[in-house]
């Protein structure tokens, strides 16, 4: 449960939906793994019908290819999405993407902005919850999975070396961070817009970036197999 200082502050959502998923194999339409039908509905309505049940979450936003409007417009409408306030053009890269997003939101400098990926369908209320409440008393923060497998670095085929895994995550989304941190981070990164996700963005600005344990079962889309297990799990 969150506490009443939470509740204080609203929390926005931005759901990164305008990816082309270039590493996935395309259905005979073509389109983007995030539209496509897992168990019946398209992958993006997991995670928007999570958003839409937490009293906590105030306002929706999402980053998609113009093309693909008129399809959220109505998925809104039929599963009643009444916390989507915009839908966003997507930019070159999901830097761009977000933070044109971000520039849509008006809110107060100490609300809390989340981010996540619309091909991760198997998040939880509990764990958004559980990321909500971290931010609000400890900062900024991010889910992530300590590695558990040894990593080694390669030149072509040939390993070069053997990484100490003790302190490597595997990052996932949602990301939870302060309106007034994230605004300050877009405007110190400056043209540049190769960062893969917000954390690296908020790090480069010299900010505090909290990681805590998530779900392996936190699973992104990326590949067929990804697909086929979130088919099982979701069932």
């Amino acid at each position: 449960m969150i506490s009443k200082f939470v509740m204080k502050s609203s929390v926005y959502v931005i759901i990164t939906a305008a990816g082309k998923g270039s590493r996935f194999k395309k259905d005979k339409n073509n389109k983007p793994k995030q539209f496509l039908n897992l168990n019946g509905i398209p992958v993006i309505l997991y995670s928007l019908l999570k958003f839409q049940k937490l009293k906590e979450i105030k306002g929706i936003y999402i980053s998609a290819e113009p093309a693909y409007f008129n399809c959220l417009h109505s998925l809104a409408a039929k599963y009643k999405i009444s916390k989507l306030k915009a839908l966003v053009e997507g930019g070159k890269t999901r830097f761009d993407s977000v933070r044109n997003t971000f520039n849509q939101i008006n809110c107060s400098g100490n609300d809390i902005i989340l981010i996540h990926d619309a091909a991760r369908p198997n998040i939880s209320a509990g764990e958004i919850i559980k990321l909500i409440s971290y931010a609000y008393k400890n900062g900024d923060v991010v889910f992530g999975c300590k590695v558990s497998d040894t990593v080694k670095k390669s030149k072509g085929n040939v390993i070069t070396e053997t990484i100490p895994r003790d302190n490597l995550w595997l990052v996932q989304t949602p990301q939870a961070f302060r309106y007034n941190t994230l605004s300050k981070a877009y405007i110190i990164s400056g043209s540049k817009n190769y960062f893969t996700d917000e954390s690296s963005v908020v790090e480069n600005a010299g900010f505090t970036v909290n990681i805590i344990e998530g779900s392996r079962y936190n699973i992104k889309i990326t590949t067929q197999d990804d697909f086929k297990l979130l088919r099982k799990l979701l069932k």
